[in-house]
């Protein structure tokens, strides 16, 4: 069953847009675009799959972090460019950073979602 999310264009670039797992809406205008949700949406589906997985096999990531900047494409009005830096505030064994990396990588449904040719750079800090 697919959600339903709504957005309600107000002029002036100033969007609203309503989901299903929220009564408050998400504003967006001049301060806050577009870009800005997505990589928000990404860096937060990369730490929510990142958990997922590492409670699976039996250890945590509280305390986890992200930032994300990107690059416009010189055309086509599209991202080109989308560095990751994602933060844990301890030291992992190799076993788990690599289940760390590769759920970030690979299993987050946003970033797989978005176009292939997108350049992704990622930059994993532990003990941040």
């Amino acid at each position: 069953m697919s959600k339903i999310i709504e957005s309600n264009y107000q002029g002036k670039y100033n969007t609203s847009t309503k989901t299903p797992l929220s009564d408050e809406e998400i504003k967006v205008d001049l301060k806050f675009g577009p870009i800005d949700l997505l990589m928000g949406s990404y860096g937060s589906c990369m730490l929510g799959t990142i958990d997922f997985y590492a409670r699976k096999k039996g250890f945590e990531v509280n305390g986890s972090k992200s930032e994300l900047s990107y690059e416009m494409a010189a055309e086509g009005g599209q991202v080109g460019v989308i560095n990751v830096k994602l933060s844990f505030d301890k030291e992992y064994p190799a076993d788990q950073k690599e289940i760390i990396e590769t759920s970030a990588k690979n299993l987050c449904h946003v970033g797989n979602s978005l176009n292939s040719s997108i350049v992704r750079n990622y930059e994993f800090v532990y003990e941040a």
